[in-house]
Formats: C-alpha cells, sequence, structure tokens
C-alpha cells in the first residue's frame, strides 16, 4: 500500500494556549482516520520563558493520553531550529508531520483504475478567500 501525501506543518500558539488544546487541533482528525499523525513535537516556553522542546512520540503526557503518534523522528534538528526561529517571544509551537490517509486511500482505488494525478496544486486559505471575495463582488 502507498503512502498518500505527507505534509509539515508548523503552527505559533500564544503562551497562554495549553499543551493539551494545541494538540486537540489535531486530536480531531486522527481520530476520524483523515490523518496519521508521523511526528509530532511540540515547542513549549518554561515559567522564565525559555523554549524547550517535547517530542510526543517519545511519551504523551496523561492529558493527551488516546493520541495516536507513530514511533518515528523525521523531524530534524534544522527543522525545528526553523520552527523555533518563527516563534515571537509570546508564542510557543507545534510541528506536525502528518500523512493524509484520506488522499492515500483515493489515490489506491484510482490507480486501481487506471488513473494518474495530472496536476495537484496547493491554494492557501488567504488565496482562497480572495477568491471567494472576488467572486461575491462580482455577482
Amino acid at each position: 500500500m502507498k503512502r498518500g501525501p505527507v505534509e509539515v506543518l508548523f503552527l505559533a500558539f500564544p503562551n497562554d494556549v495549553g499543551l493539551a488544546e494545541m494538540v486537540a487541533v489535531v486530536r480531531k482528525p486522527v481520530q476520524a482516520g483523515v490523518i496519521r499523525l508521523i511526528d509530532c513535537v511540540v515547542a513549549l516556553r518554561d515559567d522564565s520563558g525559555r523554549l524547550g522542546l517535547l517530542d510526543l512520540e517519545d511519551g504523551l503526557p496523561a492529558a493527551l493520553s488516546g493520541l495516536d503518534i507513530d514511533d518515528n523522528d523525521l523531524l530534524s534538528d534544522d527543522d525545528l531550529a526553523v520552527l523555533t526561529d518563527s516563534l515571537g517571544d509570546d508564542q510557543q509551537g507545534l510541528a506536525l508531520v502528518f500523512e493524509e490517509v484520506w488522499a492515500r486511500e483515493a489515490v489506491n482505488e484510482l490507480e486501481a483504475l487506471g488513473a494518474e494525478v495530472a496536476l495537484f496544486a496547493r491554494i492557501t486559505p488567504e488565496d482562497v478567500d480572495a477568491a471567494f471575495a472576488a467572486q461575491e463582488a462580482r455577482a
């Protein structure tokens, strides 16, 4: 079975957002089987404001029990440096590597029919919003 598309996502959160709230962002799609977490690292600030890294597949805090994360370390030190360097003093972050499970299943079915992916494009949410706004302005 082939893998689906694998994506890397870095999220920045205000310092007052708790770890359970940060991870709740991905809990629903993981539990629904839409995505599979391959790697997950959290950049959390301590009481003095220093940023530390917590690799979640190494063991989940009790508040996060039941979140299924593969035992992989695909995020490199350089990747994590990009995450931490991108965070402001008032932010902490979450780095995710995930597989689009729904796409894997669809691609397997399409390939069985002889189909090929002829074009794949990712459109940013901002561009989608702009396109809808332009459409509404024309109406």
